[in-house]
C-alpha cells in the first residue's frame, strides 16, 4: 500500500508454491450473526454471477467462501508478520490503527473486517491506539506467483478509512507489493498499483478508477499476473495494466485489512463525521493458477 512501510526486515524462504486441499468454489451460505454493532451485509447478485472473464479456463488453486462460523485458521492468520510491522501496528506515520482479533467476524456467509474508534492498549510498540481494525493474511498458508486473484467485496465509506486487498512476498522482502484494490473512504476513486525496485528507491505504478460505487454495491476486484505483465480488473473489465521488468516474479500471499489513514493527504484521518464501527465486507477470495 502506498508509502506504508519505513522499517524493513529481510528474510528468505524457498520460492515454492503452497498447495492446499481444494473443494469447488460455491456460493456462500448464511452462517452466524454479527455482534459488532455493524449492520450485517445483505445478499447480492454480483458475487453469485458466473466466473469473471479473466479467470475462465484457469484452474482454481485456492479459495475461501467464508461459509463457516469462524475464520478458517488453516487458510488465514490474524498475525501481522511482515516487514514494517510491530505487534498489531505498522511502523509508518500514514497508518492509524491497531489490529485486534475481535474485529475479524464471519456473518451470513461473509467476512467482515471491522474498523472502530474504540481505543486499545497495544504492545510492541506499547501505547494506546485510538482506532482498531480487522486484519488477515495467508502468509505461510498460501502463496503463489502468477495467476488470477479476485475478491467480491463491499467497501465502507467515511473520512480516513483505508481498507485494502493486497499481495506481498512470501519471503518477507519489500518491495514488491501489488495493491489490487485500495480504498480511501472519502475519495471517489479506487486505487490499484504496483510497488517495485529496491528500498529506498521504490517505483510506484498507480491508477485511480472512477465511476463505480464500491461503498453502495458489491463488486469484483481482481488482478491477472503473468511474467512481465499485470492487469487489474473491476467486475471482469480491465482498468489498468503494468508491463516491464518491474513486474514481480516472487510468490506472494494475500492481505485483507480495514485500516485507517493518519496523514492529512488523501482525505485526511477520521473525524467526527466518520461512521464507527464500519466494515469491509468480503463474500469470497478466489485464486486461480496460471496455465
Amino acid at each position: 500500500m502506498t508509502k506504508r512501510w519505513r522499517a524493513l526486515s529481510l528474510g528468505a524462504v524457498g520460492l515454492m508454491l503452497a498447495t492446499a486441499s481444494l473443494a469447488s468454489a460455491g456460493t456462500a451460505t448464511a452462517q452466524g450473526e454479527s455482534t459488532t454493532g455493524v449492520t450485517a451485509p445483505t445478499a447480492n447478485a454480483t458475487c453469485t454471477q458466473p466466473t469473471s472473464q479473466p479467470a475462465r479456463g484457469l484452474p482454481l488453486a485456492w479459495h475461501d467462501e467464508f461459509s463457516g462460523r469462524s475464520l478458517d485458521t488453516s487458510r488465514w492468520s490474524t498475525v501481522m508478520d511482515f516487514p514494517g510491522r510491530a505487534g498489531g501496528h505498522y511502523h509508518n506515520t500514514s497508518y492509524g490503527s491497531y489490529a485486534v482479533d475481535e474485529n475479524v467476524v464471519l456473518s451470513r456467509g461473509r467476512l467482515r473486517l471491522i474498523a472502530d474508534n474504540k481505543p486499545v492498549v497495544g504492545t510492541d510498540p506499547a501505547g494506546t491506539y485510538q482506532y482498531t481494525e480487522g486484519f488477515i493474511s495467508s502468509h505461510d498458508k498460501f502463496f503463489q506467483a502468477y495467476g488470477y486473484w479476485e475478491i467480491c467485496a463491499k467497501f465502507p465509506t467515511g473520512k480516513g478509512l483505508w481498507p485494502a486487498f493486497w499481495l506481498i512476498p512470501q519471503d518477507r522482502s519489500w518491495p514488491p507489493e501489488i495493491d489490487v484494490a485500495e480504498w480511501f473512504g472519502s475519495i471517489e476513486g479506487m486505487h490499484s498499483g504496483l510497488a517495485s525496485g529496491n528500498w529506498p528507491d521504490v517505483r510506484w505504478d498507480s491508477n485511480w478508477s472512477y465511476g463505480l460505487t464500491p461503498t453502495t454495491g458489491w463488486h469484483k476486484y481482481g488482478v491477472l499476473w503473468s511474467p512481465g505483465r499485470i492487469t487489474f480488473f473491476t467486475d471482469g473489465a480491465p482498468t489498468y495494466t503494468v508491463t516491464g521488468d518491474q513486474v514481480p516474479t516472487k510468490p506472494m500471499y494475500i492481505v485483507l485489512n480495514s485500516g485507517t489513514w493518519a496523514n492529512p493527504d488523501r482525505g485526511g484521518p477520521p473525524d467526527a463525521t466518520t461512521p464507527f464501527p464500519n466494515s469491509f465486507d468480503i463474500d469470497y477470495v478466489r485464486v486461480y493458477r496460471a496455465k
